[in-house]
C-alpha cells in the first residue's frame, strides 16, 4: 500500500534525526503505522457501504483513519513535536479499538470508559470484548464477572444476533481462566460449552477463536478438544475443511497451525 510505504520511509529517516531518548515512542509510532495499514483497508472497503448511509460516519474507525492522515503528515515534518502528538493522539483511538501500541490495560480502560453507564443491548454487545480484554489485561477477577454477567444477559435475548457470540466467549474465557488455575476438568467443560453455541455472523463466518483449545492440547486434554471440534463443525460451515484437518493432527499427537484462528 502506498501510503504505508510512505509513512515507513519517513519512520526510518525519524529514528536517524531523533535523539535516543526518543527510541521506545519511536516503536510506538511504527506500531501505530503498522495498524494505519489494517484501518485503511478496512475503511477502504466499506466506503461504500458508509456512502449509502448504512454504516455510521462518526466512529472510531473512522476516526482511527483521520489521525493516521495527521499522522502521515507529521512524520515527514522529522519534528517530533508534531510527530508524537499525533501519535498519541492515535494511540488513544486504538485503545478503543483494541489494537497495539496500546498495551492490554490500556485497551481494557478505554472500553470501560466507553461503556461506563451503559446497559441492556448496548452493553450485552460490549460485554465480550470486555470479558476479553480484562483476561488480556491480567484481571482475572474481572474477567469472570463481565463473563459471568454476559453469560447471564445472554437468556434476555435469544434471537438476537449476539446470543451466539455470548455463549461463546463467556464460555471461552472462564475456560481460559480455568486452564490458569489449573483446574483442566473445568476448563474442558468450558470449552465444550463454548462449542455448544448456536453461532454468529462472525463466528459462522471466520470460525472461533480457538486459543483455548490450543492451551488444552498443550495440556495433554486432546480428547476433549475433539469433542469441540466436532460441535464446532454444527455452526461453522464455512471452514474450508480446517476441523477436520486440525482434528487429524490432534489424532496424531500434534498441534495444528491454527494461524488467524487464535486472533478472532
Amino acid at each position: 500500500m502506498i501510503l504505508r510505504n510512505v509513512l515507513f520511509s519517513w519512520l526510518m529517516l525519524l529514528v536517524e534525526v531523533v535523539p535516543g531518548q526518543q527510541a521506545a515512542r519511536n516503536d510506538d509510532v511504527q506500531a501505530s503505522v503498522e495498524e494505519c495499514r489494517s484501518i485503511q483497508m478496512t475503511l477502504k472497503a466499506r466506503a461504500q457501504i458508509q456512502a449509502s448511509g448504512d454504516a455510521p460516519s462518526a466512529d472510531d474507525l473512522t476516526a482511527a483513519g483521520h489521525a493516521c492522515d495527521r499522522l502521515g503528515e507529521a512524520i515527514p515534518t522529522s519534528d517530533p513535536a508534531k510527530i508524537q502528538p499525533a501519535a498519541a493522539a492515535l494511540r488513544a483511538i486504538l485503545a478503543r479499538l483494541g489494537l497495539p501500541p496500546a498495551s492490554p490495560r490500556e485497551q481494557l480502560v478505554a472500553l470501560e470508559e466507553a461503556v461506563s453507564g451503559s446497559s441492556g443491548k448496548s452493553l450485552f454487545y460490549k460485554l465480550p470484548d470486555l470479558a476479553k480484554r480484562a483476561f488480556n489485561a491480567g484481571e482475572a477477577d474481572k474477567a469472570k464477572a463481565y463473563s459471568n454477567q454476559l453469560l447471564e444477559m445472554a437468556s434476555q435475548y435469544p434471537k438476537d444476533w449476539n446470543y451466539g457470540n455470548a455463549i461463546y466467549y463467556g464460555n471461552f474465557v472462564l475456560g481460559r481462566i480455568a486452564v490458569r488455575e489449573d483446574n483442566l476438568a473445568q476448563a474442558g467443560q468450558y470449552l465444550l460449552a463454548a462449542g455448544a453455541t448456536p453461532g454468529s455472523p462472525q463466528l459462522d463466518s471466520f470460525g472461533p477463536n480457538v486459543t483455548l483449545a490450543k492451551e488444552l492440547i498443550e495440556k495433554g486434554q486432546s480428547d476433549v478438544v475433539l469433542r469441540y471440534f466436532a460441535l464446532c463443525k454444527h455452526f461453522w460451515k464455512m471452514d474450508g475443511g480446517k476441523l477436520d484437518e486440525w482434528s487429524a493432527t490432534v489424532r496424531k499427537g500434534g498441534i495444528p497451525d491454527f494461524a488467524s484462528n487464535l486472533h478472532y
